[in-house]
């Protein structure tokens, strides 16, 4: 699926490929779940009450909807062909139900059962890949996972049931076990589910695990139900038994086991139950392979909880060619045995593949579709990045950032994110150990960019696109050499003849011949002659030919010497085709540094209106120019980017030019201090002069919106600011790196936090600003912190408070004592911290700014309650609450509440921190702060415990090791331990 997607089977949200856009409170995720649950059909105010509050909903319910339906419409109005409309009714959500995972499900179930077996496998499959995990899993309250989430279940459960039917029918023994073997331990009173099952088994030559689940399933029936299983499942029972005792060839050694089910009852321990009343012998432990044996079946879900990435972009509607190539990279699946080694041996280390060719090949599109026919052979996901080896910004994609864009792909939660480069290259290599994962990385510049990124096991295949050889993979990886060339001519008349139609093409057999040997078979010429030729049906092919013919100059890059190679002439047609707005704008996209644009950013670039902008940018992309890699997401390919950079210096003044990138700096700096504004309130912002005319900053008001803003855009903001620095605007380098801080550090981008403050640094010295040099040193002090550099980090924070007190910055000076008070904090050194944390609010009340003297008492509590004083972590916190709560920083009033829940805790009054405890979950989950959230239902669990109210401790630490689960969080191994010594 293309574009944006809603999803329902799993966590409830919007998605653009796995980036999550929100969002971010459970109560939206509500709302947002019933609108989807029937697109196009208008939802009663009322029928939303009950989804969030289920039955006894609060007096401001109806208000508090129509909040969350407004906060939900702004995420709504960037995304193409979605409409959220009131009514007199209630509220209506359109959308396209192909874009709703659910509808998508269903539609491919209707399909299936239209179809013969083997399509019909194949669509079911396909449906149940669609579900992440329970649906409507992180809503508001029980009423929607409760009703309606336990209806789509018991789908998903019959659809389970069809699909392991159809592969019992087609032989596929081993599969229907590996899917149906979670199902039963979900669901092990679903009898048809359990018969499935043993059948599964017992054809795939185990039927001492078949025996061995009937038994552990007539137990649980008679002991929880007191019932005997039904006539299907004993007659199924009893025809085991017979095939037990009867002599039959044992399967051949080339077949192996079916994996035995991680949740069904495992023989080992079902060996010493009770023999069932039919007479036969008890299976002995030999019959079934040893745990250790069992492969992961085929589409489980990663160990650990980790998500399945599915990165690859969308495949190429009219992929023409390239026989030899495709069947060069199949043969990457079967490779040949090692001298001296048995037949079909597996591979002892990661398989590596090189496409290599000169720009415009197709190289990119060539992985891709190979990629997108062999994505079944890869069950635990498929990554994909653009290295950005080549391209004339000379932006080239570190390691380290394409290693944490890996992290981030598999939802490592922030915090288990090593701070070194070493040490998250080493866990990225853990998480494919054991996986069969795809990895395509595109465009590498060398061999050394590549390989931090190679998995250091077998299982994973790495497909590398590059217009170098990387011979030096080829030699000590082993990587497997694809060199590509132009397409010969029946392929390049293959691409026409698919893309204009054979008759078209057949029709002027001359003209199509001209038009092949000018493109010579540079497949990214024939595409944009193509596209001009289908847009202009009325244009005989001849003429296309002879203005390709006629058209002189050609890229560097491409300059082979004879016109055949002129590719410049063939971009120069869409060009000279656009609208002079349209033009200009496509020219100076070649200042902007990518790697892509958003729509907001393009209008300040040509200093236009947002609306008009889009206008321009769709003419781009219809002229393929452009593509829109996301929703009001843009993109040049490197050769048009050099052709831009080409117009725009022959054809836009120094002056123009200059101006272009001022606008587009003022729009990142702006639209950067107001999420930044959203994202922590209570910092003092700096002091911006105003944007140029013609600049557009993005209105961000809400966390999610900033959060999400941040996000996409960070790869550009640190482009940008590298360009600032480089281009003599010295004063927006250090300033764009102040506003990127917070989100850099709460999102554990350590490494790129070091890199833009390094930049700030220099840029600020080299103009004597004192004041930027204090904040580039302060962001630089801060990653020193995250990545355990403590002296450096002292060294530097102090320089920061000695530059803070010459420029006369006392709330700077407050940033800095926070930071030192958390140096303090890590050290052990607790008296050093109190003394911090005073000085903070001593600052922050000398300047009158209330929100960071809210936050500096509650740090101030905190550094008395690690030094055991809990009396006055108690008169601090208080008051810090009282302050917080004011404010309606619900953000800064968890933190109060937790550390309130901490000291109650401590100090014996348990009834008091349970209820501070509840008070920092309910603001927490409210917030979407899962991490935060579940540490607080773990300590609230600890506070019920030691108030004896055991069945509530044990409610609190399951929802919090169901979250830990979740996240991956390494706190979940200790909660259930605790709640396994609770019985």
């Amino acid at each position: 699926m293309h574009g944006t997607e809603f999803r329902l089977l799993g966590p409830v949200g919007i998605w653009q490929g796995e980036q999550g856009l929100g969002p971010t409170a459970a109560q939206q995720r509500s709302v947002l779940a019933m609108l989807l649950l029937e697109p196009g059909r208008v939802v009663s105010v009322d029928r939303l009450v009950m989804a969030v509050w289920g039955e006894d909903p609060p007096g401001s319910a109806r208000n508090a909807v129509q909040v969350q339906i407004s906060k939900l419409r702004r995420i709504l109005a960037a995304l193409p062909d979605t409409e959220l409309s009131t009514s007199a009714q209630g509220y209506c959500l359109t959308v396209d139900p192909e874009r709703v995972d659910l509808h998508r499900f269903r539609e491919l179930v209707r399909e299936a059962r239209k179809a013969g077996d083997g399509p019909a496998g194949e669509l079911l499959h396909a449906a149940l890949q669609l579900w992440r995990g329970p649906a409507l899993a992180d809503v508001a309250g029980g009423w929607l996972p409760g009703t309606v989430g336990a209806g789509l279940e018991e789908e998903r459960r019959a659809v389970v049931e069809e699909c392991a039917a159809i592969d019992l029918r087609s032989g596929r023994h081993q599969q229907a076990a590996a899917v149906l073997s979670p199902l039963v331990a979900e669901h092990p009173f679903a009898e048809r589910s359990v018969g499935l099952l043993m059948e599964a088994l017992s054809r795939s030559g185990r039927r001492a695990d078949a025996l061995a689940l009937f038994r552990a399933t007539r137990r649980r029936y008679v002991e929880e139900l007191g019932i005997e299983p039904g006539d299907d499942l004993q007659r199924l029972h009893q025809q085991v038994l017979e095939e037990e005792t009867s002599p039959e060839p044992s399967p051949t050694p080339s077949s192996s086991p079916a994996p035995t089910p991680s949740h069904a009852p495992s023989p080992a321990h079902t060996s010493a139950d009770p023999p069932s009343d039919a007479p036969s012998p008890r299976p002995s432990p030999s019959a079934s392979p040893p745990p250790s044996a069992s492969p992961l079946p085929s589409g489980s879900p990663p160990a650990g909880g980790l998500a399945v990435p599915q990165q690859l972009p969308a495949d190429v509607a009219h992929f023409t060619g390239r026989e030899r190539e495709l069947a060069g990279l199949d043969a990457l699946l079967r490779p040949e045995p090692e001298p001296g080694a048995e037949a079909g041996r597996a591979p002892t280390a990661a398989v590596i593949s090189v496409i290599a060719g000169s720009g415009g090949l197709g190289k990119t599109t060539l992985a891709v579709h190979w990629a997108h026919r062999v994505r079944d052979r890869f069950p635990d996901g498929q990554l994909y990045v653009n290295l950005r080896g080549f391209g004339p910004t000379g932006s080239a994609m570190t390691p380290s950032e394409a290693v944490r864009g890996f992290l981030d792909a598999f939802q490592v939660p922030a915090h288990r994110i090593p701070a070194t480069v070493e040490a998250q290259t080493a866990l990225y290599r853990s998480l494919l150990a054991d996986r069969r994962v795809l990895i395509l990385l595109d465009n590498a510049r060398d061999a050394d960019q590549v390989r931090p990124l190679l998995p250091g096991a077998p299982g994973c295949l790495v497909l590398l696109t590059s217009r170098n050889e990387l011979t030096s993979l080829v030699v000590a990886e082993q990587a497997q050499p694809l060199p590509l060339d132009l397409l010969d001519r029946a392929e390049a008349r293959e691409l026409l003849a698919r893309r204009l139609g054979s008759e078209r093409v057949a029709a002027e057999p001359g003209a199509v011949e001209d038009v092949i040997t000018v493109c010579a078979g540079l497949p990214l010429a024939l595409a944009i002659v193509a596209a001009r030729a289908a847009t202009h049906p009325g244009f005989t092919l001849e003429a296309l030919a002879r203005e390709l013919r006629d058209a002189r100059g050609s890229l560097d890059a491409f300059d082979g010497g004879d016109a055949t190679t002129d590719v410049r002439a063939v971009f120069s047609w869409s060009y000279h085709a656009l609208g002079a707005d349209a033009a200009r704008l496509f020219r100076l996209l070649g200042v902007h540094p990518g790697p892509d644009i958003a729509a907001a950013a393009a209008a300040s670039l040509v200093g236009l209106p947002v609306p008009q902008a889009r206008r321009l940018l769709l003419q781009l992309t219809r002229a393929h120019l452009l593509t829109e890699r996301s929703p009001g997401q843009y993109a040049l390919h490197d050769l048009l980017r050099a052709y831009a950079i080409e117009l725009t210096q022959a054809y836009d003044s120094e002056a123009d030019r200059r101006a272009a990138l001022h606008r587009t700096l003022d729009h990142y700096l702006h639209t950067a201090l107001a999420a930044g504004r959203v994202f922590t309130p209570h910092r003092t912002p700096i002091t911006l002069p105003a944007a140029r005319p013609g600049v557009s900053p993005e209105p961000l008001a809400e966390y999610g919106e900033a959060l999400t803003w941040f996000t996409v855009e960070h790869p550009v903001l640190v482009a940008v600011q590298q360009q600032a620095a480089e281009s003599g605007f010295e004063t927006h380098a250090w300033q764009l790196a102040w506003t990127l801080a917070e989100f850099l550090d709460q999102l554990g981008h350590w490494h790129d936090q070091d890199v833009v403050h390094t930049v700030a640094l220099e840029a600020a010295r080299r103009t004597d600003d004192l004041a930027g040099q204090a904040h580039a040193l302060h962001g630089l002090g801060l990653a020193d912190l995250r990545m355990a550099r403590y002296d450096r980090a002292r060294e530097r924070l102090l320089r920061a408070l000695d530059l803070h007190g010459k420029t006369g910055n006392p709330a700077g000076q407050a940033l800095i004592h926070v930071a030192l008070n958390l140096a303090g904090e890590r050290q052990g050194r607790h008296k050093e911290g109190l003394y911090h944390a005073q000085r903070t609010l001593e600052l922050y009340r000398e300047v009158g700014h209330r929100g960071g003297e809210a936050y500096a008492l509650n740090n101030v509590g905190w550094a008395y309650a690690m030094l055991g004083e809990y009396q006055q972590t108690l008169i601090h916190c208080e008051k810090a609450l009282r302050m917080l709560q004011e404010a309606h920083d619900g953000r800064g009033a968890s933190a109060a509440w937790d550390s309130l829940g901490y000291a109650h805790h401590r100090l014996g009054d348990h009834q008091q921190a349970i209820t501070c405890y509840r008070n920092a979950v309910e603001l927490r989950q409210e917030r979407g702060e899962r991490v935060r959230g579940a540490e607080s239902l773990y300590r609230l669990g600890s506070a019920q415990l030691a108030a004896g109210d055991i069945p509530g401790a044990r409610d609190s630490w399951q929802q919090a090791l169901t979250m830990f689960d979740v996240l991956g969080h390494p706190d979940a191994g200790r909660v259930r331990e605790e709640l396994g010594r609770l019985g």
